[in-house]
């Protein structure tokens, strides 16, 4: 079903419920975690042809892990768990796109997670400099560095 949505509408809220994946017609769409919050850090930015939500709709509705605005007025494709057949026989090439897409996720997780253990492992109390290669990496890099320069930082910020 196609769906028009006006800029600066939230379509996915972190922590809600969804069932629906979508595919981007026109415009552009924001993807946040810590939306609103002073935690806010944009992960990506959505145009034509691209896709979000399908985490909700594959895992049959577990809470969304980011946020998604709508940057500009959008045309989307909602696809939902009735359709979701029929949309994989038709568009196997969009399907591919969406596994790759998962694939290089969970790559970039992995590895920002290994250079965290590593960290960890080492107790190092000086943070390194390190090449980094994504978004996720990058996080995780800086994330470890304040926490070796004062443990207690993220706890602090909260209070």
């Amino acid at each position: 079903m196609m769906m028009k949505i006006p800029a600066g509408t939230v379509i996915i809220q972190e922590g809600e419920s969804n069932m629906d994946m979508y595919k981007i017609i026109s415009g552009h769409a924001e993807i946040y975690t810590g939306y609103g919050t002073e935690y806010e850090s944009i992960l990506a930015i959505k145009s034509k042809d691209d896709y979000f939500g399908e985490m909700g709709l594959f895992t049959g509705g577990k809470p969304a892990v980011y946020t998604v605005v709508a940057y500009s007025d959008l045309l989307l494709l909602r696809i939902t768990e009735a359709d979701v057949d029929e949309f994989i026989l038709k568009n196997h090439v969009d399907v591919y796109k969406i596994m790759k897409h998962f694939a290089e996720t969970m790559y970039s997780m992995k590895f920002g997670m290994d250079m965290v253990m590593e960290d960890r492992t080492l107790s190092s109390n000086n943070a390194r400099l390190k090449k980094f290669s994504g978004f996720y990496s990058k996080m995780f890099a800086q994330y470890n560095a304040t926490m070796m320069m004062d443990p207690m930082a993220h706890f602090n910020q909260k209070a």
